[in-house]
């Protein structure tokens, strides 16, 4: 049977080292190498419990939802480690998306209800990306490529990792106006990240009234974005949810500058404390 490893920290789990310089080589084909900038986060990331994690070396668990048409998602040979495996995600403009969630334009993986986020718990989530030597930006609009999901309300993602034109972009919204980005930040640059796994880890303590609300990010081991004090949960949200894939909402209203999108994706973790 395939299955995610939940509650496991094997032989394919992720190494947490702390050292200042690059990232180091992968020691085993499953293993995935996260290197910390921050020694107080390398500390830190000991404190948590593993709810769920996989690396797709058993294709895609069933408790583990798709959003796409088929053939958008599949399971493939790591395109640079050998042995190991990743998730490939494409979309075209050309595809019918009237039957996929509401019609837009998108290939989603949705995780399950273990690692849905209620408000007040710290959780670290892990995750990694690989952009095609081959990949077009569009500089016209944006793509999500991870986001937490507001549970059943309507509106943009609590929390939102996206492309636009070359820049990376991480955008949080809570409280009671969802309508607006209650804090956010352009980064630099996803076109020095073609042809190579770029390693995320994003904790996130959710609060709809912002007073114990935090949100950092990490890009291979250093840290990119913090905030805190500002709404980062719909109100009353206890049951947010991962998605991570390609979600391009604008592709049939609005000016693009490409026809087609792929993106990889690496091991995925998620841990409470």
């Amino acid at each position: 049977m395939r299955r995610a490893h939940i509650d496991v920290i094997s032989s394919c789990r992720w190494k947490v080292i702390w050292i200042l310089g690059t990232l180091c080589s992968v020691a085993n084909a499953q293993d995935m190498e996260e290197v910390w900038i921050d020694p107080k986060m390398a500390a830190l990331v000991s404190t948590y419990d593993k709810l769920f994690s996989t690396d797709w070396r058993y294709g895609i668990d069933s408790s583990i939802g798709v959003q796409a048409n088929p053939g958008d998602i599949t399971v493939v040979d790591d395109p640079v480690v050998a042995g190991r495996k990743a998730i490939r995600v494409q979309i075209s403009k050309s595809e019918n998306f009237s039957k996929i969630a509401n019609g837009t334009p998108r290939a989603e993986l949705i995780f399950p209800k273990v690692v849905s986020f209620s408000q007040g718990p710290d959780y670290l989530l892990r995750w990694s990306t690989f952009i095609p030597t081959g990949f077009t930006f569009d500089a016209k609009q944006a793509v999500i490529i991870t986001q937490v999901h507001q549970g059943t309300w309507t509106g943009g993602p609590t929390i939102a990792l996206s492309l636009l034109g070359k820049q990376y972009a991480i955008s949080e919204r809570g409280g009671v106006n969802t309508t607006a980005v209650s804090a956010g930040k352009w980064l630099c640059c996803a076109d020095t990240d073609k042809g190579r796994w770029v390693n995320w880890a994003l904790r996130y303590v959710a609060d709809d009234s912002g007073h114990h609300a935090s949100t950092q990010l990490w890009k291979d081991g250093r840290s990119v974005f913090a905030s805190q004090g500002v709404p980062n949960a719909y109100i009353g949200v206890q049951d947010a949810y991962l998605k991570m894939g390609l979600y391009k909402a604008g592709w049939n209203t609005s000016s693009s500058e490409v026809s087609e999108m792929t993106l990889f994706f690496g091991p995925v973790s998620v841990s409470r404390k």
